[in-house]
């Protein structure tokens, strides 16, 4: 929606299941209605398309705990001489399903080694680079992720320019609501909560009104 190219990298969900999240996105038509309103379904994209012309998408599924960063890296070559295409973002999903160029280290060695490599390949290529991680079980216990909660490698997180927790509780997830909580940001201003809210069947988010709660 900011008419950029993007390429999604999934290590865990197939083309097709990723593919329908971004209609869903793109149409605001549930997930659950995608196949029973294909005619809605066209008319929508179409005019996401005209709206957005130059932006793209190019989703790519590899095998989990196969593909490591020079497999990402020829997948950007390809791209560039077979489609033309160059994307200015890359969101790899996720961090812990790639593997490490060095086949040897433990695990919290390649965590945060797979972490600089990431952003090695953003610099090297002029790209925004996005990923996702898991948090430890300490995480599923408390209300506010913090950089302590990070599982297996705290050293992931060095490496990276800006960093959000997605904390939930139950009463939350059931209202719709979730807290983004900015863990670190580099050049700016961190550690606060940004509420939002969420709507599940088209997997969109929307920043909330702290204050619109019987004026609480």
């Amino acid at each position: 929606m900011q008419n950029k190219k993007v390429l999604y990298i999934s290590l865990e969900m197939s083309e097709d299941k990723i593919a329908a999240r971004f209609d869903s996105v793109m149409t605001l038509i549930g997930q659950n209605k995608l196949k029973s309103s294909l005619g809605l379904l066209q008319k929508r994209l179409g005019l996401f398309n005209e709206k957005f012309p130059n932006s793209e998408l190019v989703i790519k599924e590899f095998p989990t705990g196969l593909a490591n960063i020079n497999d990402i890296r020829s997948l950007l070559v390809q791209l560039h001489n077979y489609e033309d295409f160059i994307p200015d973002i890359i969101l790899v999903d996720y961090l812990e399903l790639l593997r490490p160029s060095r086949e040897t280290l433990a695990e919290y060695q390649a965590q945060q080694r797979i972490s600089e490599e990431l952003r090695g390949l953003a610099v090297e290529s002029g790209v925004l680079m996005w990923t996702a991680t898991q948090t430890n079980r300490q995480g599923r216990s408390v209300k506010l992720i913090t950089d302590s909660e990070l599982a297996d490698a705290y050293g992931k997180i060095r490496t990276c320019d800006f960093a959000i927790s997605l904390n939930q509780t139950e009463e939350e997830f059931d209202d719709g609501q979730m807290r983004c909580y900015v863990m670190k940001s580099r050049n700016g201003k961190q550690r606060f909560v940004v509420p939002v809210s969420i709507d599940y069947s088209t997997l969109t988010m929307s920043e909330s009104d702290p204050y619109d709660n019987d004026g609480e």
